[in-house]
C-alpha cells in the first residue's frame, strides 16, 4: 500500500473533504489490520495540533469507532484493535469527520435527516384541455369552465353548475405523495382524497349515471339522486350507489382493493363481470390485484378505516410494511429495509406530527429501530427511512 496515498486520504477524510470515491476507499482502508500503525500516527499527529482528546466512556468509544469501520465493536477486526487506539479514532470522529456517513453495506454516502414536515392539503386540478393549476391551503381563486364554475377555498374545490350543456369534459384532480385535498362534484358529492391519489370526474353530470374513476384512496359522501345512480371504478372494482358514505382504498402497491361501507348501501363488482356483492354499513369488499379479482365480503370498524380523513393514521394488528406504506405516501419518503422484523402495531398517530415524532414512537415497542436519511449522492433522490433491526 502507498503510505503517501492512505495519508492523502486520511487528511481529506479528517478535513471533511473527501470525494463519495475516496471515502469509499478510504472506509476500505480503516477496516484492514494492517494499516493499524499508519493510521494511527496519522490520528496521533491531528490530536497534537487540536485541542487534544477527550475522556469517553467504553460505551461511547465503542459506538463513535463504528461510524469510522461500518463493523460492530465485537467484529474480528474491531477487537484487534488495541483500547488507546479506540480512544483516538473516536476522537478523529468527533474532531470533524462525521460530516459523512460510511458505515453502509454498500458503501452509500448518507446524511442523516433531522426531521420531515407531515403532509399538507395539496394538489394539481388537470383541466379537460390539459393545463394544470396548482392547488394548496392557501389559495382563493374562481376558475370558470364551460359552465361551470369551481371555486377553491383553502384545501377544498367546489364546482357550480351554472348552465346545463351537452358537452363531457373531465377534469382531474391529483395529489401528489404528502398531499391531500377535498372536492366538492357538480352534484353535491363531497370527496376526500387521500395522498398520491388521483379521481378523474366530468363537469357536469349529465348522462344516465354519475360516473367518476379513482387511483389511490378517497372517501366518498355521495348526494342522493335515484334517476342517476352514482358509480366509481377503480382497477379492480367498480361500485354503484344511490346515495351513501363509503370509503375506497385503491392504492395500486396495496396488495388488495379494500371498499367498506358507512352507511347506506353499495353493489360492488369486478370490472367485466355481472355478478356482485350488496354491502351493509361496516362490511368490506375485498378483491386482489393478482388472480383471479374474486370478490370477498368482511366486516370492518368502519371509523377506523376512514380515520386518515379526521387526521390520524390508525393500526390494528398493522405489520411493520403496511405502516411503512403510510409513512411513504404520508410524508414523501422512500422506505429501505436492512431487516425485516416481524412486527405488528395496533394504535392511532395524528398525521400532523413530525416524522421523527411518528418514529420515535414506533420505536417505543423495541423490536425495530429506524434511521432518516436525507436525499442525496449514495442514494435515490428522495429523502428515506431506513429499518434497522
Amino acid at each position: 500500500m502507498n503510505q503517501n496515498r492512505l495519508e492523502y486520504l486520511f487528511n481529506r477524510y479528517a478535513a471533511g473533504q473527501a470525494t463519495p470515491e475516496e471515502l469509499r476507499e478510504f472506509a476500505t482502508l480503516v477496516q484492514q489490520p494492517e494499516h493499524e500503525t499508519a493510521l494511527k500516527t496519522g490520528i496521533d499527529q491531528l490530536l497534537r495540533t487540536t485541542s487534544g482528546t477527550a475522556t469517553m466512556s467504553e460505551q461511547a468509544i465503542q459506538a463513535s469507532l463504528q461510524h469510522i469501520t461500518g463493523k460492530q465493536a465485537t467484529s474480528p477486526v474491531v477487537r484487534y484493535l488495541r483500547r488507546n487506539w479506540w480512544a483516538a479514532a473516536a476522537a478523529l470522529l468527533l474532531l470533524g469527520s462525521s460530516v459523512y456517513l460510511v458505515t453502509r453495506p454498500r458503501h452509500e454516502v448518507m446524511t442523516p435527516l433531522a426531521d420531515k414536515a407531515p403532509g399538507t392539503n395539496k394538489a394539481v386540478l388537470t383541466l379537460a384541455d390539459g393545463s394544470t393549476i396548482a392547488l394548496d391551503s392557501s389559495g382563493h381563486q374562481v376558475i370558470s369552465q364551460q359552465q361551470t364554475a369551481i371555486r377553491q377555498s383553502g384545501g377544498q374545490l367546489q364546482y357550480i353548475v351554472q348552465s346545463t350543456g351537452t358537452n363531457d369534459s373531465y377534469n382531474t384532480l391529483t395529489t401528489p405523495r404528502g398531499g391531500q385535498f377535498r372536492v366538492i362534484l357538480p352534484d353535491g358529492t363531497a370527496v376526500w382524497l387521500n395522498t398520491a391519489s388521483s379521481l378523474r370526474y366530468p363537469t357536469a353530470f349529465n348522462g344516465a349515471s354519475r360516473t367518476v374513476e379513482l387511483q389511490g384512496e378517497a372517501y366518498f359522501e355521495v348526494a342522493a339522486n335515484t334517476t342517476q345512480p352514482f358509480k366509481v371504478k377503480t382497477t379492480a372494482q367498480e361500485i354503484q350507489v344511490l346515495g351513501t358514505s363509503f370509503n375506497i382504498n385503491a392504492y395500486t402497491n396495496e396488495a388488495y382493493t379494500v371498499t367498506t361501507l358507512v352507511s347506506g348501501r353499495v353493489k360492488v363488482n369486478t370490472p367485466g363481470k355481472a355478478a356482485g356483492i350488496v354491502l351493509e354499513p361496516g362490511q368490506q369488499a375485498i378483491a386482489a390485484h393478482s388472480g383471479n379479482q374474486q370478490l370477498t365480503a368482511a366486516h370492518a370498524i368502519a371509523p377506523d378505516v376512514i380515520a386518515w380523513k379526521d387526521g390520524l393514521f390508525l393500526f390494528d394488528n398493522a405489520d411493520l410494511e403496511t405502516v411503512m406504506r403510510c409513512l411513504e405516501r404520508w410524508y414523501d419518503v422512500a422506505i429501505k429495509y436492512e431487516a425485516k422484523p416481524d412486527i405488528h402495531y395496533t394504535g392511532q398517530i395524528a398525521r400532523n406530527e413530525p416524522l421523527s415524532k411518528v418514529i420515535r414512537m414506533l420505536e417505543q415497542t423495541g423490536k425495530a429501530r429506524f434511521r432518516l436519511v436525507r436525499a442525496g449522492q449514495g442514494h435515490p433522490a428522495k429523502d428515506m427511512i431506513i429499518i434497522l433491526e
